[in-house]
């Protein structure tokens, strides 16, 4: 069974059915009975009588009935079914069962045996619920589709927001000459300049970010959408100038992320901002 959130707008048709206006109450309950609508509006007659009869349809009839006064408003509630078919990516996304795991309950426990209730049934429930989108064309039949093929559908292509930051990461003075050493060490093990960057930097996020999943793959750095690179392009759009420096950064590492993960990116912004470089090369090799 599936649980599908839609809005939509239906135009409803009026019907004219012809009968005698002199039609006694009997009679009008005999109609009522036999069309058997949702809700009924009196709006012709005498006052006390249709009042008595709204009464009589409500108690023996079950129907709700109005008795509007002339210029009121009547709001009628109603609950429209719409026929659609639906697509094979969505009737799949309907199929991963949810099921829930409970044992029966007794109406009475103390006349139940001690052996009935080792030997409780246990009941099974599937709960999934699977959303989709009703999409209604002029002169088409409604289909339900599912969100992944909804811009497909429409002939249209997606559209995401990302961000980019070109980071500085400065060493102490103290440091630099080791740093540069550990890269030259790299690069005799065949590794470029900028795996040395990243090298340190994985490092330096394995220590600040211990639980995340963060995949080192040479030139390059992710953790979740967070793309890192060492920027050797001078002129990068995305590098700013956030006030007067002592020194020059050792490096700039271009960075970039989905809106998804923009409270990560500042935290892993952060970390690289307070880089701290390490001359211990047993440290790192």
């Amino acid at each position: 069974m599936c649980d599908v959130s839609l809005d939509f707008v239906l135009y409803h048709q009026i019907h004219q059915l012809s009968f005698s206006p002199h039609t006694d109450s009997k009679g009008i309950m005999d109609l009522v009975k036999f069309l058997s609508p949702k809700h009924m509006i009196l709006v012709h007659g005498e006052k006390p009588k249709m009042v008595s009869l709204k009464e009589k349809i409500q108690s023996e009839l079950g129907i709700p009935c109005y008795v509007p006064a002339n210029c009121d408003t009547v709001c009628v509630p109603s609950t429209p079914f719409v026929k659609a078919h639906a697509s094979d990516t969505f009737i799949r996304s309907c199929s991963s069962p949810n099921f829930r795991f409970s044992k029966s309950s007794e109406d009475n426990p103390s006349l139940v045996s001690a052996s009935r209730k080792a030997a409780a049934q246990l009941q099974v429930c599937d709960e999934r619920v699977t959303e989709g989108i009703l999409i209604m064309e002029k002169n088409m039949k409604a289909e339900i589709v599912h969100q992944d093929e909804l811009l497909d559908v429409l002939g249209e292509t997606k559209h995401e927001v990302s961000f980019a930051y070109c980071c500085p990461a400065y060493a102490n003075d103290s440091k630099e000459s080791g740093n540069r050493n550990l890269i030259l060490a790299h690069d005799a093990a065949g590794l470029s300049e900028q795996c040395g960057w990243i090298q340190l930097l994985f490092r330096e996020l394995l220590n600040c970010f211990s639980g995340r999943n963060i995949q080192n793959q040479g030139e390059h750095l992710y953790v979740e959408s967070f793309h890192v690179s060492v920027c050797s392009n001078k002129s990068c759009p995305y590098r700013t100038i956030e006030g007067p420096q002592s020194k020059s950064p050792a490096v700039y590492f271009c960075c970039t992320w989905s809106a998804a993960d923009e409270k990560l990116a500042r935290e892993i912004i952060s970390c690289m901002k307070n880089f701290k470089f390490s001359a211990d090369l047993q440290k790192h090799c």
